[in-house]
């Protein structure tokens, strides 16, 4: 049966002792009870999560999330609530060697649980994170009995927290150094006989892809004399065709000694017989005798500059002999330059297998030599610790958060009983009590006033 609204203020007023009375029993007992209860103390460590790290070897950043900084935070509250970061609180404190875990754990699970997760688990029941609304600061409470013991376990707590996130820093790095170290033995095997193929090929052939390339200077030197003798050679073919043709007009044949001497011995002829011919008629015999004389001379003279055109042969054929023989030379040096060019080639292919060699054994060296720093570099992490944890001091804040509590919640279980009680047992209080219930006509109602 319920009531209407405007019979629970007359039946609360009516039964206000009752629920007074049944209210201070119930803070009474929330307040023994709260007295009864072993003090807990709870210790707290803020720390703040950093969104990105410089990497000290490489320089860029290690770590820079793609979600919002809420997601980042939240993965890392998941990070300390974990086992791992439990358990390495259990092994800094050494709780597993302490005899009050011991005993606890023997009683628990009478020794067939593992000890180490047994502890962590039941320290993670007493562990919380509390994340900062909007920002990547994280506090960590851990309440005991003890207050030392709190503030110890809280303190852990962060250094476990750090360790944790260097180690899954370092652990793909060590994988990495692993992999590259293991990679390393067979890049040097290979650079190694790469340089033992190239250095037996050298001396083997005499040959060297770094010297310089003498064999290609003498070919171009000897193309050069080839050059210069074809001209000499040319001009001395029109030579003698001209000695041939003409000698009288060659300079070399007209220069001659002898030449000049006959040339100017029948000039001297001829101005005698024009002078004998003009005083004295052709038959006088000096006429005569200066005519065979002319005529001796011109012999002479034609004898010899068929004899000087003849020995302008000789340069021709030295200058055809020395175009034939550095032709030949040519010829030879072109065979060898082309037999060392296949043998350079061949060599140059080697260096490069060496360089090829030499650049994946220096890539992998480079990366396993960082990665080995990055493996052992645990000492700069994403955390920093912005409050270290304290014992801390006894207040009577749980006592008075517990009396609050007992207080609002008493308030309401009376009122709840009270209500429940008069829909129990109603009683007529007011008119309209009469007309509700009855269902009959008010005729007269009493003023209220004091009893005597």
């Amino acid at each position: 049966m319920t009531l209407p609204l405007e019979q629970v203020l007359p039946a609360l007023r009516a039964r206000w002792l009752a629920m007074l009375t049944a209210w201070i029993a119930i803070v009474a007992a929330v307040a023994a009870l709260s007295l009864m209860l072993p003090p807990r103390y709870e210790a707290s460590a803020v720390v703040a999560v950093e969104m990105g790290g410089a990497d000290p070897i490489g320089g860029p950043a290690v770590f820079k999330p793609a979600g919002a900084v809420s997601t980042h935070v939240a993965t890392q509250a998941d990070i300390l609530r974990s086992e791992e970061a439990a358990l390495g609180v259990v092994r800094a404190l050494k709780l597993q060697s302490d005899a009050r875990w011991l005993e606890r754990w023997q009683k628990a699970t009478g020794g067939e649980v593992p000890l180490e997760p047994w502890i962590a688990a039941q320290l993670l029941r007493s562990f919380e994170v509390r994340p900062s609304r909007d920002s990547n600061v994280l506090t960590l409470v851990y309440a005991s009995p003890d207050a030392g013991f709190s503030a110890e376990v809280a303190n852990a707590w962060v250094r476990s927290f750090a360790d944790l996130t260097a180690r899954m820093r370092a652990g793909p790095a060590r994988e990495n150094h692993a992999f590259f170290a293991e990679r390393l033995r067979p890049l040097r095997d290979a650079l190694e006989q790469a340089r033992a193929r190239l250095s037996a090929y050298e001396a083997e052939h005499g040959v060297s892809v770094g010297e310089p390339d003498v064999e290609n200077a003498r070919l171009a030197e000897l193309t050069s004399q080839l050059t210069t003798l074809q001209d000499q050679a040319a001009e001395a073919a029109k030579i003698r065709r001209l000695a041939q043709a003409v000698p009288r007009d060659l300079a070399e044949v007209r220069n001659d000694p002898e030449v000049a001497v006959l040339t100017g011995e029948l000039l001297r002829l001829q101005g005698q017989l024009a002078q004998l011919d003009s005083q004295y008629g052709e038959r006088y015999p000096a006429v005569v005798q200066t005519r065979e004389a002319i005529a001796d001379v011109k012999a002479r003279l034609e004898a010899t500059l068929r004899s000087r055109a003849r020995s302008l042969d000789a340069p021709t054929r030295v200058v055809e002999a020395r175009l034939a023989e550095v032709r030949s030379a040519i010829e030879r040096q072109r065979a060898l330059v082309l037999e060392r060019k296949s043998r350079r080639d061949a060599a140059a292919a080697l260096v490069r297998d060496v360089e090829n060699a030499q650049k994946a054994y220096d890539a992998v060296l480079q990366r396993a030599s960082q990665t080995a720093l990055e493996s052992k570099y645990t000492a700069e992490t994403t955390i920093a610790v912005l409050k270290s944890a304290t014992p801390p001091m006894w207040t009577p804040a749980t006592l008075m958060r517990n009396l609050v509590v007992g207080a609002l919640g008493g308030l309401v279980a009376v009122l709840l009983a009270a209500l429940f009680a008069e829909a129990r047992n109603p009683r007529l209080r007011t008119e309209q009590d009469a007309l509700f219930r009855l269902r009959q006509p008010v005729l007269l109602v009493l003023p209220q006033g004091e009893s005597r």
